[in-house]
């Protein structure tokens, strides 16, 4: 529930005017200057919540009327003490929960009563006291009913000074200490209340509770508050009785002592006496420095929550920036892992060929020889005999060997994206964890629909991964990349095909060298250089094949690689952007907010020597 944004409703007598000490004047037009600093930050930084209309309210306020406004849980007996500083029943008073909206009372020629809004309602009376300040009675904080505490903790901020009502029978109990610490946050002055007094049995036990309750709000508001005992039941009775709101007159002052500890203990008022000079200075002494120090600390709450906000944000994308780092490293870890698995591939795609190699010299050796000239002319026997002898399964372990490694990869590949979408995860549950208060506005919502759309294309990416077409796919990149080297010049055939159709003809044109020269007659000469040199061509081509099978399958393996981080890193550099300009964005704001705080702590300074008001 918010409490009304515009104050003009508020306006009427002894605003703060034209009629100031030059230093007042000075000070509240600085003021003004630095809230509406701060409010034109508080828009740029987005943070939502009710900072921008707070500073509003504030700034408006300084025009309006002194706002005294009454608080305190529900039955501690707030509406019977208006009731008797007005010297009438203005307001209803019972045991269980009367006040369901804030009451503002202003000054009037009639009492009337109109509803400016579903949470507030306007009182106009006629009493004198409220020429110099408006009253304003709040729902009570514990009531049952949350909406009552939500109204009296938005009209809080507006306050120029707060009666804190706390019952002499239950005094500071858990719940006002932690409603009091809100209103501390504020920076508001306080006057601690201490109602039906004359239910404890003597003075000392008025003393005791005195004490009791003057400690803990000193301890909840950082500073010694004033804190007065009051029987506000017998102050509005007595008031009534002597008829002292008649014509909106005074109360009649009491003619016993008001002080607590003094012969005549609360007095003839109920100690309404000691709380009418309390506000006597207060309202007519301190009235401008008060004001002017309600506004500010209306600037120094909103400055530190928004400072909080972002610090919030900050180190939620902070958290971000680790992570996303710890992204990059991993993704640059991971190519250096398949990089290094892709030579187990590799190494075993040369291992079937050196095996071929080995072989082939072996088969040279038993084949192309003296003993062997029938079956050497017989070129088609001694070829049939190489691809047993020799290519028997290299076709198909080479075949295993690339198509494997098109699966490990298409494997690894599809690992990154599911810790992509981990990564996602992770981080969208790092925002809702956080207090939406604390990271909200545009921010949250910026930061969500980045991570939605990143998931999103994460999750795209994983429903339509078709494994077996990718590794087929793969794997035709992986032979097209080794035949387009110029190495093999087979087409058609797949890479393990490509490469033992190469190596047969390697050995036929090697075994037909040798079967020409024994037939010239030349055998007995050369045919053992022919078999030393068909050895080593055999042993040259083969290491050309296996450099350049590592060449081609290695350039296209890379290619892969880069192709793959290239699709990651396109996926998250959004939201990289975003973190990286969203960090630079709230730097900025921050250090400005760090500026106007300390403008914010000076003008406080200032405003706390002002020690009267003009009238």
């Amino acid at each position: 529930m918010e409490a009304p944004s515009d104050a003009r409703p508020l306006s009427g007598a002894r605003p703060l005017a034209g009629a100031l000490p030059e230093a007042a004047r000075d000070l509240l037009q600085r003021e003004r200057a630095v809230l509406g600093d701060l409010r034109a930050l508080v828009a740029r930084a987005e943070l939502g919540g009710s900072g921008e209309r707070d500073l509003a309210t504030a700034l408006d306020d300084l025009e309006g009327l002194f706002l005294l406004v009454v608080v305190g849980e529900f039955n501690a007996g707030k509406s019977t003490l208006i009731n008797a500083l007005l010297g009438e029943s203005v307001m209803r008073e019972g045991v269980t929960p009367t006040t369901d909206r804030v009451t503002l009372i202003v000054h009037g020629e009639k009492e009337t009563r109109s509803e400016l809004s579903p949470e507030l309602v306007r009182i106009t009376h006629p009493a004198a006291r409220l020429r110099a300040l408006a009253l304003v009675d709040t729902p009570g904080t514990n009531a049952v009913i949350t909406r009552h505490q939500v109204l009296t903790e938005r009209f809080v901020p507006r306050a120029d000074l707060i009666l804190f009502v706390t019952s002499a029978d239950r005094p500071f109990t858990e719940s006002e200490r932690a409603f009091l610490q809100r209103i501390a946050e504020w920076g508001k002055k306080v006057t601690v209340v201490v109602n039906k007094a004359d239910l404890l049995e003597d003075d000392a036990a008025v003393a005791e509770v005195l004490a009791y309750v003057r400690a803990h709000a000193r301890d909840t508001l950082g500073s010694e508050p004033t804190v007065v005992a009051l029987s506000a039941r017998v102050a509005s009775r007595a008031v009534a009785a002597a008829g002292a709101g008649d014509a909106g007159g005074e109360p009649a002052p009491s003619a016993e002592p008001s002080g607590l500890g003094e012969p005549g203990g609360l007095g003839e008022l109920g100690g309404l006496t000691e709380l009418e000079r309390i506000l006597a200075d207060r309202v007519d002494v301190d009235r401008v420095r008060l004001k002017l120090e309600a506004g500010l600390g209306v600037g120094w709450h909103v400055a530190n929550d928004a400072i909080a906000a972002i610090e919030a944000q900050r180190e939620l994308l902070r958290d971000d920036r680790r992570t996303l780092d710890d992204a990059d490293r991993q993704q640059t870890q991971w190519a250096k892992d398949v990089a290094r698995e892709g030579r187990a591939y590799l190494d075993r795609v040369k291992t079937v060929l050196l095996e071929v190699e080995r072989r082939g010299e072996v088969f040279f050796d038993d084949t192309v020889r003296l003993g062997r000239l029938v079956t050497l002319l017989r070129a088609e026997k001694v070829r049939a005999a190489f691809e047993e002898r020799v290519l028997r399964g290299a076709e198909q372990e080479i075949d295993e060997a690339v198509t494997g490694m098109s699966d490990w990869f298409v494997e690894r590949t599809l690992q990154q994206w599911e810790d992509v979408v981990a990564f996602v995860s992770e981080r969208r549950k790092a925002g809702d964890e956080r207090v939406v208060g604390e990271v909200g506005g545009r921010f949250r919502y910026d930061r969500a629909a980045l991570i939605g759309a990143l998931r999103q294309r994460a999750e795209g990416v994983l429903e339509g991964y078709d494994v077996q077409a990718e590794s087929r796919r793969l794997a035709e990149a992986l032979q097209a990349s080794v035949l387009q080297t110029g190495l093999l010049e087979v087409g058609g055939l797949g890479l393990g095909a490509a490469i033992v159709a190469m190596v047969t003809s390697t050995a036929w044109d090697l075994t037909g060298i040798a079967a020409g020269l024994t037939v010239m007659g030349l055998g007995l000469l050369v045919l053992p250089r022919r078999r030393a040199k068909a050895k080593r061509e055999l042993h040259r081509q083969m290491q050309a094949l296996r450099d350049g099978l590592e060449g081609g399958l290695g350039r296209q393996l890379d290619e892969e690689v880069q192709r793959a981080k290239e699709r990651l890193t396109a996926a998250v550099a959004p939201y990289t952007r975003f973190v990286r300009a969203e960090l630079e964005r709230l730097d900025a704001l921050a250090e400005e907010l760090d500026g106007v705080r300390e403008r914010l702590v000076e003008l406080r300074a200032e405003a706390s020597q002002l020690a009267t008001a003009a009238d």
